[in-house]
């Protein structure tokens, strides 16, 4: 951020204050560097030395190949400081595959631990529902062994997927598709 002509009517005029959140300013070779935290959130500017408080200022974001990406965060700097506190994030809404995704993963550390699988169950689904819903061959017991094998993908490599990166097979040279 840097002081901007006085006679520019766009300009808008800095005030310190005016920024919600906890503030902390450094001395950062010729420059101030602000820190301001909103709850969860720390917004960190660079003050070039000509702002000062009540002056008019204009602010600069870096041109990155990411810029269209981090555009709500500018955004959210720039309301900031006009003096307007960044609305809460509301929490996002768990997805059925992220679900499965925690279960697998806790059953697995739970098997590793030396449980059984109605212990895994208990601590998924809750006792009650062990109660009522355990049998030999019962849906719980089945979604626990799901659950487990799922888990055991993700050990040989499944993980992968889950981040994206494309499967590569370890086919023998001469076993790939013909085009």
């Amino acid at each position: 951020m840097r002081a901007a002509h006085a006679h520019d009517a766009a300009a808008h005029r800095f005030d310190l204050w005016r920024i919600p959140g906890r503030k902390r300013l450094a001395l950062d070779g010729p420059d101030l560097s602000l820190t301001a935290e909103l709850s969860a959130r720390r917004m960190r500017l660079s003050l070039a030395s000509g702002v000062a408080d009540g002056a008019a200022y204009v602010s600069a974001v870096p041109l990155t190949p990411h810029l269209r990406g981090q555009l709500d965060a500018f955004h959210a700097q720039a309301k900031a400081l006009e003096g307007h506190a960044p609305r809460a994030d509301s929490a996002r809404a768990v997805t059925r595959a992220a679900l499965l995704h925690l279960r697998a993963l806790q059953a697995l550390d739970a098997a590793q631990a030396g449980a059984s699988h109605r212990d895994i169950a208990q601590a998924l689904f809750g006792l009650e529902a062990v109660v009522l819903r355990w049998r030999e061959d019962g849906e719980l017991r089945a979604q626990v062994r799901h659950l487990l094998r799922r888990a055991q993908e993700y050990v040989t490599g499944g993980y992968l997927a889950l981040a994206g990166v494309p499967h590569i097979t370890a086919d023998h040279p001469g076993d790939e598709p013909v085009r």
